[in-house]
């Protein structure tokens, strides 16, 4: 098998193209709640949203009363694009991906609104079917969740899609019309209506069973505002819904915690805003029926949904097969760092580090795979202040919109490039998120690496190459080319000590060609 390095992702991204912030690729979502725009740039692999604005229309609404889009759902819709054509022209945007859902679908005066919209907009609407919502939202999923294997459900205001997803494709899906406005409108609001109405449609998808004891991942507005609430119920500690993964019992506790109605539910539930308030009841019931008819092994939150998915659609395979944290840690590098082919030769420099790892809660590819992104982004924090550089680091890296990373390897992946720094805080509480003694000892010693490398380089490329990190079974030794024997001082033996302590060794220096063995 051939190495993966990360020069492969600088390589990807000179052929991909950014994105520039100054001509974005836009997104036009039409749904039956809002309308939302996004702007995105970075590159198509790793899309990087820098405008994103939502305008509750609720042509749902209009569609389920009398099967058209009049009055006042019409003229806001109208208003709405006018507002997002000049913001999208503003951006620089030139190539607009409009596309519409189910209200625009359903809508007997479907011709004449996007004969208008189209007007107003300057650009053409797509109009996707119910299956090619469900595959295109199913692609967004698998963009920002590489190997995802199960359930991809996107609820919307007027349908609910459904794909089964393994091995990097869609397998099956289906679009079915259980949208929170729809099933609000078929069942008169009255619940056990709806769920027999939920449970029906759901009765007919015996592939819905492929994915026991796989997650189901879980897509749209209103599932992450529940999502968001139930953040607040458990005291989580990490503010980001991507890959935010809760476990059956959890979200059973939380279901009856709401049904209690008691007054701290109550505060938790006004927390939500008042569109997404008033959609929660007939969110949660069709989340409980779907649970019950796959039997997953847990939710986990997918921000990415129809509006990455084409996007995805863009891309070649070779593209799309690509890792999405360590391309977008190569174009963050790119942006950020003094000087991005440092990251490369770091990478390779630390390329032994975890020999004799062995880490509690993480397998040793994903402790490597988090050295790389380490590497690539190592210098991040280069124009803070000194005193908060490990601070700022972990901050990015907590809330950094990257995809393809848990919310355990982000925990990980800020304590290590803290530890690169001054680490002032060393009790940060992340709840349940917290390493493991030995798995932050793990993502010290690549701190502590990556700041033994700073002193040898200055963090410039060239240095590096000419020194070499050998792990052993009971030594760390660091040979040094006796072209650079000036960098030897106190504060290299220092800092190789302060590491080989870490992992157990003995630190030796070695006046001696890095190619020697």
């Amino acid at each position: 098998m051939q190495e993966v390095t990360t020069e492969q992702f600088a390589a990807a991204l000179n052929k991909l193209g950014p994105l520039p912030p100054d001509a974005p690729h836009g997104v036009l979502d039409i749904g039956s709640n809002s309308v939302r725009l996004v702007g995105f740039s970075g590159s198509a692999r790793t899309p990087l949203p820098i405008y994103n604005e939502r305008a509750f229309v609720r042509l749902g609404e209009s569609v389920s009363a009398t099967g058209r889009i009049e009055g006042d759902y019409y003229t806001l819709a109208l208003d709405t694009f006018r507002r997002f054509r000049q913001i999208a022209d503003q951006l620089g945007i030139e190539n607009l991906a409009a596309f519409a859902t189910a209200a625009v679908r359903d809508a007997e005066n479907r011709a004449q609104f996007l004969a208008d919209a189209e007007a107003v907009l300057g650009h053409e609407i797509r109009v996707l079917s119910g299956e090619e919502e469900a595959l295109l939202s199913a692609d967004g999923v698998m963009l920002g969740i590489p190997g995802a294997e199960g359930i991809v459900a996107d609820l919307g205001g007027g349908s609910l899609e459904l794909a089964y997803v393994a091995n990097n494709k869609t397998q099956q899906w289906t679009s079915l019309p259980l949208g929170v406005l729809a099933l609000q409108q078929a069942s008169g609001g009255k619940i056990k209506k709806m769920d027999k109405i939920i449970r029906a449609a759901l009765a007919d998808l015996p592939w819905l069973k492929k994915a026991q004891d796989k997650p189901i991942y879980i897509v749209g507005g209103t599932w992450r505002a529940l999502a968001k609430l139930h953040m607040e119920y458990s005291g989580y500690g990490l503010e980001v819904l991507h890959q935010y993964d809760v476990r059956l019992k959890e979200i059973a506790a939380f279901f009856k915690f709401i049904a209690k109605d008691g007054r701290r539910a109550q505060r938790i539930i006004s927390h939500a805003s008042g569109n997404r308030r008033e959609a929660l009841p007939a969110a949660s019931l069709i989340l409980q029926s779907l649970i019950e008819a796959v039997q997953p092994s847990r939710l986990i939150v997918s921000a990415n949904a129809v509006r990455e998915g084409v996007l995805y659609q863009e891309l070649k395979s070779k593209y799309r097969a690509l890792d999405p944290l360590l391309m977008a840690c190569e174009e963050m590098a790119a942006r950020m760092c003094k000087a991005e082919p440092y990251s490369h030769e770091l990478a390779r420099w630390t390329q032994q580090l975890y020999r004799n790892a062995e880490p509690k809660n993480f397998t040793g590819a994903q402790i490597d795979r988090l050295r790389q992104a380490g590497c690539l982004i190592s210098d991040l924090a280069w124009a803070s202040h000194p005193s908060f550089r490990a601070a700022a680091v972990s901050n990015t890296v907590l809330t950094a919109p990257f995809t393809g990373i848990t919310h355990a390897e982000r925990v990980f992946l800020a304590r290590a490039l803290s530890y690169r720094h001054e680490l002032r805080n060393e009790e940060a509480d992340f709840g349940s998120l917290n390493l493991t003694e030995t798995d932050d000892q793990i993502a010290r010693a690549l701190g502590l690496s990556l700041r033994l490398a700073h002193s040898l380089s200055a963090s410039l490329p060239g240095v590096l190459p000419k020194t070499k990190l050998k792990v052993g079974k009971n030594k760390l030794k660091l040979f040094i080319s006796p072209e650079l024997s000036d960098l030897i001082a106190p504060i290299i033996e220092k800092r190789l000590a302060v590491l080989a302590e870490t992992l157990g060794l003995e630190p030796k220096v070695k006046l001696r060609d890095s190619e020697a063995d």
